[in-house]
């Protein structure tokens, strides 16, 4: 049986024009991707923690460290009403990362800073395919302010952008906290203690961050 040419078809419709962007240096994605591993904080171990928390929480260190980013999100072809061939692993209905612009060998590349899944970044196009259980999936590239779309409706072009309650969002999804279901909901009653203190645990990192790009 023919293999098709790629698991993962690339998304114009749903993808913005990321223009006016300083690439980075490979090895400097390389540092960021370390850096970024080594915090606990982000559950990396986690495989189904909330992926848009750790997108959402990347992308705001990057933001005040002053490093070029966007997210690339891929979707399984149902969750798009494409039909119903095309699913992600573990029946996800989309997983989503922060992307970093790369110039590697005069070209600009988007890699993908992931380490729930991968030891290192990889360009865009390898991480859509290793989320996809089975083709074809859709991907795309976002500008790094978008958090989430409306519930099965990700073709409206506008996305929830980022705002104080998907701040707290963020918050409660490092500390493992699905507040969007009821069993999240009740556990936010008891766990407040933790929730502010992975607050304060994340709102130390972004110096932490400065400090190693120019160390």
């Amino acid at each position: 049986m023919q293999q098709p040419l790629s698991l993962s078809l690339y998304d114009y419709f749903l993808s913005d024009r990321i223009a006016d962007i300083v690439p980075l240096q490979p090895a400097d994605a390389q540092r960021i991707f370390k850096w970024l591993a080594t915090q606990r904080i982000f559950g990396w171990h986690r495989q189904h923690n909330f992926c848009e928390a750790r997108a959402e929480a990347t992308s705001l260190l990057l933001e005040k460290a002053g490093i070029p980013h966007a997210k690339s999100w891929v979707f399984g072809a149902a969750f798009l009403h494409k039909g119903y061939v095309g699913g992600l692993l573990n029946n996800w209905n989309y997983h989503v990362a922060v992307a970093v612009p790369v110039l590697e060998q005069g070209k600009l590349y988007w890699w993908i800073l992931d380490p729930a899944a991968f030891t290192e970044p990889i360009p865009m196009l390898q991480w859509a395919e290793a989320a996809t259980a089975y083709p074809h999936s859709y991907h795309c590239i976002r500008q790094p302010q978008y958090f989430i779309f409306p519930e099965r409706k990700p073709y409206i072009k506008e996305w929830y952008k980022r705002n104080q309650r998907n701040y707290r969002w963020t918050i409660q999804g490092l500390a493992g906290i699905y507040s969007r279901n009821s069993i999240g909901r009740a556990k936010l009653a008891f766990c407040k203690k933790t929730i502010r203190a992975y607050k304060q645990k994340f709102e130390q990192l972004a110096p932490l961050l400065k400090a190693e790009i120019k160390a």
